[in-house]
């Protein structure tokens, strides 16, 4: 039975080719785009169809797509966590707007994080043993950086993590700062640290007790993160133009 050299595009619009065919329950197929997978062993109904899937179509969020390699979205019928970061990540940047307003369309992920195969790698030969979720930052080596990638993110653990948030609020100063009467009042983490007549000197008493509050938690540490994600943390400078919500008034 000769099915020909027939093609298609699949659901996600990727034209597909038989390139050949055994019998309707076993054909092989190609997808026309520049990394020319070969699906094996597929039903020509599926074809017919649209149904075969192609690892690189971009089937997450429009950008991302699995690959060909050792990772799997799914161990065990679950999601396994280095997908799930992946997946995090790229939901933050291109898809969820609402939940993630400092992120959507303002950050990106690099190209070659697109493919989760290359993240998955990255993932895996960085990650380390520690109590606790490691998160993926992009604002310890490089503050306000907008591109996730190998060169501008580290994996640390989600308490280091939790210290760098750089939320915009709605008061319109930067954080730990609140405006009062007689000036501008200093705050960490729930505690006043006294008021200042200007936002700058305030600021300046904020980022002091916060540098030393990553110093401290960076020694606790010592021994689990490794020692670039060590270094990073004892030089990080605390400044007041890249707080999301410090304004220049020219």
């Amino acid at each position: 039975e000769s099915f020909g050299k027939e093609e298609k595009r699949n659901t996600y619009g990727t034209s597909m080719r038989i390139i050949s065919a055994r019998n309707k329950s076993d054909i092989d197929v190609q997808f026309l785009d520049e990394h020319g997978y070969i699906k094996r062993h597929a039903m020509y109904i599926n074809f017919v169809k649209g149904q075969i899937k192609n690892p690189y179509d971009k089937n997450k969020y429009g950008v991302g797509y699995i690959g060909v390699g050792k990772h799997k979205s799914k161990v065990n019928g679950q999601y396994n966590y280095i997908y799930d970061a992946w997946a995090d990540m790229l939901n933050r940047c291109y898809h969820s707007k609402k939940n993630f307003p400092a992120y959507y369309d303002i950050c990106t992920v690099c190209d070659e994080w697109l493919n989760f195969q290359v993240f998955g790698d990255w993932y895996e030969n960085n990650e380390y043993p520690v109590n606790e979720r490691l998160h993926i930052d992009k604002d310890i080596l490089y503050p306000n950086c907008r591109i996730y990638s190998p060169e501008t993110c580290l994996l640390v653990p989600q308490r280091i993590n939790m210290l760098f948030l750089n939320k915009p609020n709605k008061r319109g100063l930067p954080n730990g700062i609140i405006k009062c009467q007689s000036g501008y009042l200093s705050k960490y983490a729930g505690k006043k640290l006294g008021v200042y007549p200007t936002l700058e000197e305030a600021y300046e008493v904020y980022a002091n007790v916060k540098e030393n509050k990553i110093k401290e938690v960076a020694d606790e540490y010592m021994n689990i993160i490794p020692k670039e994600t060590y270094e990073a943390l004892y030089k990080y400078k605390v400044k007041i133009e890249n707080d999301k919500n410090y304004k220049v008034v020219a």
